[in-house]
């Protein structure tokens, strides 16, 4: 994605048409490496080879899950935005939109920004 980052705007509530990070619940039996590749093509149509897992976080206030973010790349697929988004885009740091739905996932894309070299 050339030192970008991939996102998509939510269709359904919460924080309809605001930016978010491809992601869903693993389903049974499911690797969540596994899950998170899924969830991107299903949300992007983008196949990816996920490299590492960059955190496992909770969001907060009240909510019992956690959340595990990881690093993936491109392998194949095209960008279209697919079963709970209605538009996907690449995004360079300069270049991100100003309603990213999640507190969680704004700090964890300035982070990743930060912390790898040229994704600026």
């Amino acid at each position: 994605m050339d030192g970008g980052i991939v996102l998509v705007k939510r269709k359904c509530e919460p924080f309809v048409n605001d930016w978010c990070l491809p992601g869903g619940f693993i389903e049974a039996a499911e690797h969540p490496a596994e899950s998170a590749a899924r969830e991107v093509f299903e949300e992007t149509g983008l196949e990816v080879q996920v490299s590492r897992l960059l955190e496992a976080s909770a969001p907060g206030r009240g909510i019992n899950v956690v959340i595990l973010f990881y690093e993936a790349h491109p392998v194949g697929g095209k960008l279209v935005p697919g079963d709970d988004a209605s538009d996907a885009g690449i995004f360079k740091q300069h270049e991100l939109p100003t309603n990213i739905a999640f507190d969680l996932h704004r700090q964890i894309i300035h982070r990743w920004f930060k912390s790898v070299p040229n994704k600026h």
